[in-house]
């Protein structure tokens, strides 16, 4: 499975912007999803929201953030807290892959489903 994410992209000073909710689609016990970032620009500030508001998820929801394959690559990882919303802003430097993209991973409990018992979704806001 995989989401193609759709960046909220901010670029003036006190100027309210929409945020995209990005879905995830697994819906089996324990099934990661890849959700593919493009960023508009590869030196922009990026603050990825990652969330879940289900009923029903027995753990939380582990994230990870593949090293990119440029000279700085760096995987990050760790857990957001079932039915709660979390943020984490990326050095895009360590998870930029070469073709220009990052690639996230949530993945659920063994019991937990990322669509069904979590609601889960991913927001992206660019900084340009």
């Amino acid at each position: 499975m995989a989401v193609t994410v759709t960046n909220s992209t901010i670029s003036a000073f006190d100027t309210i912007t929409a945020v995209t909710s990005n879905a995830a689609t697994a819906d089996t016990d324990a099934l990661a999803e890849v959700f593919t970032i493009t960023p508009t620009e590869i030196t922009a500030r990026l603050s990825v929201i990652i969330g879940g508001a289900g009923s029903g998820a027995d753990g939380n929801i582990t994230f990870s953030f593949a090293a990119g394959d440029l000279w700085a690559g760096v995987a990050v990882a760790g857990t957001v807290t079932k039915n709660t919303e979390q943020a984490i802003q990326v050095e895009t430097a360590h998870v930029l892959q070469d073709d220009g993209t990052i690639l996230l991973t949530l993945t659920p409990a063994a019991t937990d489903k990322l669509l069904t018992n979590h609601a889960a979704y991913v927001k992206v806001i660019e900084l340009v």
